[in-house]
């Protein structure tokens, strides 16, 4: 007798929102998560709190110290961004490290669904960490910095809003490099080198066409984002560079995630 198999359907995942849904409950389950959230809100609470005391010692000694409060935050920020760049690299190469990769492409079979909702859910993460960090760090430095923090809300507001948009771009594309790289320590490393290394030594060559790149590395256009009115270029500018250096990420996350096995 001949019987004819049913036919099957690939498992679609729930579509877009089940798969936001399915990487924002990978993301909130995870322990390390809240370690790194707690971690980073320590760190931007204590160095608000140094950068203000520091604000307020130079000021009271004739130096011109002043600052408002939020950018005060800001500059403590531009060390505790290694929350977003931790919760992007771990996002993706500790799925590889742990083989769970082949659980996710087969809960969503579409690679490029797969990137596209793990880059709403950190852009998302990005967005909300780097406003809650201004808002908590933001009373702290006004008490430590005394009269040389003073603030108009217009400052607060840059402030919430040009490092948490800053730092969601920044998670994009440190999620991209991860999933290229597929390996924590040189992503970290990696993302560490352009953040921090390359705005310090290449200047040191003096050549005009390298200071001019250099001021549109990510760091750079997060600070004129957040803080800085009289920079190289506006905001929108510093918007486009950063939305540029993420897709720039997720392109070549997607070209090694769509041609490489899991």
């Amino acid at each position: 007798m001949n019987t004819t198999a049913a036919p099957t359907r690939t498992a679609s995942g729930g579509g877009w929102p089940g798969a936001i849904a399915f990487e924002w409950t990978k993301t909130v389950s995870v322990r390390s998560t809240w370690w790194i959230i707690a971690s980073a809100l320590v760190a931007t609470l204590l160095g608000t709190w140094l950068f203000g005391a520091s604000a307020l010692a130079s000021g009271r000694n004739g130096l011109d110290s002043a600052m408002p409060a939020p950018y005060i935050v800001v500059q403590t920020m531009l060390a505790v961004e290694m929350v977003i760049v931790l919760l992007a690299t771990f996002s993706i190469t500790g799925e590889y490290s742990t083989g769970s990769i082949m659980t996710t492409l087969q809960s969503v079979p579409r690679r490029g669904l797969v990137l596209l909702s793990k880059t709403a859910v950190l852009f998302a993460a990005g967005l909300v960490l780097g406003a809650a960090l201004i808002l908590a760090g933001t009373p702290v430095a006004a008490i430590s910095a005394a009269e040389f923090g003073t603030f108009e809300f217009s400052d607060l507001l840059r402030a919430i809003v040009g490092t948490g948009v800053g730092l969601g771009f920044l998670g994009v594309f440190v999620l991209g490099l991860g999933t290229a790289l597929r390996s924590a320590s040189l992503t970290i490393i990696t993302t560490l080198g352009l953040l921090h290394l390359i705005p310090n030594l290449l200047p040191l060559f003096g050549s005009d066409a390298i200071s001019e790149f250099v001021r549109y590395l990510p760091n750079q256009a997060i600070t004129v984002l957040a803080v800085d009115t009289t920079g190289p270029y506006g905001w929108p500018t510093a918007v486009l560079v950063l939305l540029g250096w993420a897709a720039a990420g997720l392109l070549l996350g997607h070209l090694v995630l769509r041609n490489r096995d899991a």
